[in-house]
């Protein structure tokens, strides 16, 4: 497998350009010359094998004979509507549910919130989830939406086969039995809440969409690591469907 990798959101057969960022990423960190063999992604699952044809701080373009769709990494397409934690532990939630293989993000507003984050944050954590994909070798990156009410996220349930409250009521049943009545490949969308809880009234209102309640643990998790819980859940199940059973432990 080649060490160099890169993200090439307009992947095609022929010759492909890079981004400035990328471009100089690879001739000044990597130090990639002209005739190296990378490979890049376009973040929805295209992947191809090239050769740099032209290299420079400002731009890099790479030779492809064939660009191959590689599956989807996880067993369900999650698309995660979460309340942002504080500025300084947002970068790693949308870090580790990249490499998880989560579809989508949304940022949401609760009434509890710690954080309101503006929509000028997307085009940061859109370049950690590259990074992240980058490392972790997936050729998927999340979109990641602006951030919405909680209410807003709630009209858009009916688009997705089916939808999860995350909660800390010890009495709900755990995800996992959420994910196991789930078809492999399916369209899920999952709320995780504020550190400091859904309110009442925001219960409600998910219940009156449709939403199924689950917990996480039986303990109290922070946003973040709640996030990573959900989408560590759908990768586990692709081990799980993909492993012999001489290899499942």
């Amino acid at each position: 497998m080649n060490s160099i990798r890169l993200f090439c959101p307009n992947l095609a057969v022929g010759t492909s350009t890079v981004s400035e960022d990328e471009a100089h990423h690879a001739a000044v960190v990597l130090r990639a010359r002209d005739g190296a063999a990378v490979t890049l992604f376009d973040g929805a699952g295209g992947e191809a094998a090239g050769t740099i044809v032209h290299i420079s701080k400002r731009g890099l373009r790479v030779e492809v004979a064939r660009v191959d769709q590689r599956p989807f990494d996880a067993a369900y397409r999650i698309t995660l509507a979460v309340a942002m934690g504080k500025a300084h532990r947002q970068g790693y939630l949308i870090e580790k549910c990249t490499e998880l293989g989560v579809a989508e993000i949304w940022p949401i507003y609760a009434e509890r919130s710690v954080a309101r984050p503006r929509a000028s944050a997307v085009g940061k954590w859109t370049r950690r989830a590259v990074e992240a994909a980058k490392q972790s070798r997936s050729a998927w990156v999340p979109t990641i939406a602006p951030p919405q009410e909680f209410g807003v996220s709630l009209q858009r349930a009916k688009e997705f086969d089916a939808c999860c409250v995350t909660d800390v009521d010890a009495s709900l049943p755990p995800f996992s039995s959420f994910l196991a009545k789930q078809a492999i490949g399916g369209r899920l969308l999952v709320w995780g809440g504020p550190e400091g809880g859904w309110s009442e009234s925001e219960r409600q209102a998910a219940s009156g969409a449709g939403a199924i309640r689950a917990r996480l643990a039986t303990t109290v998790l922070r946003t973040e690591t709640a996030a990573v819980a959900v989408c560590a859940a759908a990768a586990l199940t692709v081990q799980a469907e993909s492993c012999s059973p001489n290899e499942q432990k």
